[in-house]
């Protein structure tokens, strides 16, 4: 089962966001996406969800995928609980409970802080949170814009141990990023100007 990408482009106000794309995404796998800022990195997670529909081509689903994403910065509410906050995104599609959410806390390392106010976090503990709601519904799709951002090692290795939980759990996973990190990937994409200039 996969998400495919058939000479995929993508033009706003007469720019060429996404050019000819073709790429496969398959349940199981974990990709890194690379690329400068602009290169349309964060183009393609939109396209891959369904959040961007192509000018040209064709995005192939060969089921209905669920999906947690992380695209740009989270916009949460700053006066609010972290618990709150979570409950409120759980809430929408009422998959999951309190006791889902708290699991979730706990393995980001926030458990602790869930009745506190999320505009006192630090950006690292706002990344955390953010990977939480991207993770906590259990989606078969994992999409993730420059995730690692403001993470201390600590928390980066429990990040990537989850990574790691999910991709075998048959998910299909794509991270977003400037940089290459030390994460085992099954593929890595480099994008430039909206083309995929690399695929290994």
């Amino acid at each position: 089962m996969m998400i495919k990408l058939e000479n995929v482009s993508k033009v706003i106000k007469d720019k060429n966001i996404l050019v000819n794309v073709n790429l496969e995404f398959k349940e199981g796998q974990c990709y890194l996406v690379k690329g400068h800022n602009g290169s349309g990195k964060t183009m393609l997670l939109r396209m891959i969800c369904g959040f961007l529909k192509p000018t040209d081509g064709k995005v192939i689903y060969d089921k209905e995928y669920s999906y947690g994403v992380i695209i740009e910065n989270p916009a949460f509410f700053l006066n609010e609980t972290a618990m709150y906050n979570m409950k409120y995104l759980a809430d929408i599609n009422k998959k999951i409970g309190k006791e889902e959410i708290e699991k979730w806390l706990k393995k980001f390392n926030l458990l602790e802080f869930k009745d506190k106010k999320v505009k006192t976090f630090s950006l690292g503990m706002k990344q955390r949170l953010a990977l939480c709601q991207a993770f906590m519904e259990n989606p078969d799709v994992i999409l993730l814009d420059e995730p690692f951002n403001a993470i201390d090692e600590d928390n980066l290795n429990i990040v990537y141990d989850l990574l790691k939980e999910q991709r075998d759990a048959g998910k299909i996973i794509v991270i977003a990023s400037h940089i290459e990190n030390n994460f085992n990937y099954d593929s890595i994409i480099t994008m430039n100007d909206g083309k995929i200039s690399n695929v290994k």
